[in-house]
């Protein structure tokens, strides 16, 4: 249910752009062969990277995170990409690591839609698709500007009481 809004913006930007959904880890660097080899994690979406644990117990100890800096989302320990990293294997839960910058539209705890922000490295920047209770499609944007992580819509410019904005890690 945290999740709903999430999935209908996977899907509404699926159908836009004709990007799937769920893609393979490799998706944005196909030259990466560390990556390509790298076992079954996929993308879900530009926000997260899911490992699927196959057997009760099993899952891998590591996995090879693309390049930028990615947050376990049970911890919110940051890791830097390009190299394997450890993966915490938990009977209740699938390993799941987010990407610095990603915006992800999810439903917080009264029920309402609020977006959850994956803090930028300084200097950096991410974005995501939010999907307005309209059917309205819009580019949700994330900085590191002068110690801080702004969030804008593009178009509108900065979100100022428009949305409520929760910032992670």
């Amino acid at each position: 249910r945290r999740l709903l809004p999430c999935h209908a913006a996977l899907g509404a930007s699926a159908g836009l752009t004709g990007v799937p959904a769920v893609r393979p880890v490799w998706w944005d660097t196909p030259e990466d062969r560390e990556l390509r080899e790298g076992g079954d994690a996929f993308l879900l979406g530009d926000a997260f990277l899911v490992v699927p644990v196959l057997e009760p117990g099993g899952g891998p100890s590591a996995v090879r995170l693309p390049a930028g800096r990615w947050y376990d989302t049970a911890t919110g320990r940051a890791y830097q990409g390009g190299a394997a990293v450890p993966v915490e294997v938990a009977a209740d839960r699938l390993p799941v690591f987010a990407r610095a910058g990603a915006v992800v539209p999810v439903r917080g705890a009264d029920g309402e839609v609020e977006w959850e922000v994956w803090a930028p490295a300084p200097g950096r920047g991410g974005a995501g698709m939010v999907v307005r209770e309209s059917g309205v499609v819009e580019r949700v944007v994330s900085r590191w500007e002068e110690g801080r992580v702004v969030v804008w819509e593009e178009g509108r410019g900065e979100v100022r009481g428009t949305a409520r904005v929760r910032v992670v890690g």
